[in-house]
């Protein structure tokens, strides 16, 4: 690949000026027609025809441009073409930290020798579709750093149950002043049915597994509007599940006693050993900071100080300050959402082999 099309197209492209100072290659791909030169494309340059999940309501039309907080998810993705005609192509796409090659050279192989089946569908359709989710998720990630504060003002982070829908539309709401509709889009989107979903495959996980029972009747509870017996149930768990983690791989002696530092060490833990994907180092970092600096360990020095209503915060709600303004729906989808979060966390980790 490198030989043939890469390195001729970048050293063509520094001849003419046209190459960036200091240009990286992030995804490549390399369309062969038979009657002209090899057609390679870098990058942003990089196009694909793809169906893709619409938020409900969403109406498009022919020739409109669509933007990140209008897809839920890609679904699938049409081969390569020139002029309308389908041609043997080679794509190169780099995954955080690997690479990946596919290609497709069926346009070459005679007729009576393809598969039946591929015939029909396209084989490398979901392989390219799940590459454009991860970078979809990536650009959304990279939105949420720039509008982070404004996030964790409003209760959130970079989710990942929330990637890339319904968190682009979040942050497009907040940054329109429009605070109650981002937060009727969370509850609409996070139903009982879909919370019910999301932590079935909490159970593969020792720190969730062993807390089963307790979750259960706290995600019942959520589903019959008790909010508030779901969010004092939920909390603590927080602590439980890093603490717990954190056991499995640290002496005794060597375990921090105070949830930031307890929490702060999960971080350590889990990004001590890279490579890691710049989506799972910046949920990472979003997840605890969100713990560590933002409202679920807010201070709570005197009684009659101002509650911060944006997230169920530790000091207040487990030293029995009684404000009706936390125990909402929204307040106790954050607090599952918070707990599916250090799930992915460490799931992460352990499939990684750490």
């Amino acid at each position: 690949m490198h030989k043939l099309w890469i390195q001729p197209e970048l050293s063509r492209r520094a001849q003419a000026g046209t190459l960036p100072k200091d240009f990286r290659i992030s995804r490549c791909l390399i369309r062969l027609p038979r009657d002209r030169a090899p057609i390679v494309e870098f990058n942003e340059e990089v196009h694909w025809i793809a169906s893709a999940r619409r938020p409900p309501g969403t109406a498009i039309e022919k020739g409109q441009k669509i933007f990140v907080h209008e897809i839920i998810e890609i679904t699938a993705v049409m081969p390569p073409t020139v002029d309308g005609q389908r041609v043997p192509f080679v794509y190169l796409y780099g995954t955080g930290n690997a690479w990946q090659i596919v290609f497709d050279f069926t346009q070459t192989v005679p007729e009576h020798l393809i598969p039946e089946e591929e015939k029909k569908t396209w084989p490398f359709s979901s392989v390219i579709a799940e590459s454009l989710q991860s970078l979809l998720i990536e650009r959304v990630i990279r939105i949420h750093d720039q509008t982070q504060d404004l996030l964790r003002d409003n209760g959130l982070w970079a989710a990942p149950a929330l990637l890339p829908y319904p968190l682009s539309k979040i942050v497009k709401q907040l940054t329109e002043g429009d605070k109650d509709g981002a937060g009727a889009t969370l509850r609409d989107y996070c139903t009982p049915q879909w919370i019910k979903q999301l932590s079935s495959k909490w159970w593969t996980n020792d720190q969730f597994a062993m807390r089963r029972s307790l979750i259960d009747e706290a995600l019942e509870a959520h589903s019959e509007k008790k909010y508030a017996l779901s969010i004092h149930a939920l909390l603590p768990q927080v602590e439980g599940i890093v603490s717990d983690y954190i056991s499995t791989r640290l002496p005794g002696p060597e375990m921090p006693h105070k949830q930031v530092s307890k929490t702060k060490k999960l971080r350590d833990l889990v990004l001590d050993k890279p490579p890691s994907s710049y989506t799972y180092q910046r949920i990472v970092q979003s997840g605890i900071d969100f713990i560590v600096a933002g409202p679920v360990l807010k201070s709570f020095k005197r009684w009659v100080d101002e509650i911060d209503e944006a997230f169920p915060g530790r000091n207040v709600v487990e030293h029995g300050k009684y404000d009706p303004s936390l125990f909402t729906e929204e307040n106790s989808v954050k607090l599952i959402l918070l707990l599916d979060t250090l799930y992915h966390i460490v799931t992460v980790r352990q499939q990684a082999g750490s």
